[in-house]
């Protein structure tokens, strides 16, 4: 009698195809831990292309200032190319030419960065104006001989605002001293 019920367990417990509840919480947990990597890696990627976009217009914008300051006055504009790219041209009037001649286009950010502006004066929560593609440029340009901000071009863009992943940039401009910081702005 006991060897039939021997037999009896062992085959309810061969039989037995299912997942256990436990097997199936393990497998759970270990989709939501990838699932939470991949997103993670991605905001973190979006969020260094900001990063990067915020800081080489600084240094643009640094450069203009620079080439105006030392041998020609110069100007700067930045602006989305139809590819969707951020872009930054400097203008240099060489030798006191009537014309600028133009260098070469520098790629500040790629197309899944935001890069806006706002005017002199805007109030702190004001929606920036984004840049778009195929749009008009915003210009930066110095005054030679105090290195301040252009008072017309610096009335129509005083502050840049960069966005990407999970960081969000200010670019903060100076217009007396021509003075341009980045600022890591707090998202809620």
């Amino acid at each position: 009698m006991n060897l039939n019920r021997m037999e009896s367990e062992a085959k309810i417990h061969t039989d037995n195809k299912g997942y256990s509840l436990v097997e199936l919480l393990i497998v759970l947990a270990i989709i939501a831990a990838v699932t939470i990597t991949v997103i993670f890696s991605i905001s973190m990627i979006f969020s260094a292309n900001a990063k990067t976009c915020a800081h080489a217009m600084e240094r643009a914008i640094a450069d203009c200032k620079v080439t105006t300051m030392g041998k020609a006055d110069a100007y700067l504009e930045i602006y989305r190319d139809t590819d969707g790219n951020v872009y930054s041209k400097m203008y240099v009037y060489e030798n006191g030419a009537a014309a600028p001649t133009p260098m070469e286009a520098e790629k500040l950010g790629g197309s899944k960065v935001f890069v806006g502006y706002l005017p002199e004066g805007a109030a702190v929560d004001a929606t920036p104006t984004e840049l778009v593609a195929g749009g008009t440029a915003v210009r930066v340009h110095f005054d030679r001989a105090s290195g301040s901000f252009d008072a017309t071009d610096y009335a129509n863009c005083a502050t840049f605002d960069i966005q990407g992943g999970s960081k969000h940039y200010q670019l903060k401009m100076v217009r007396l001293t021509g003075k341009v910081s980045v600022e890591v702005i707090a998202t809620p």
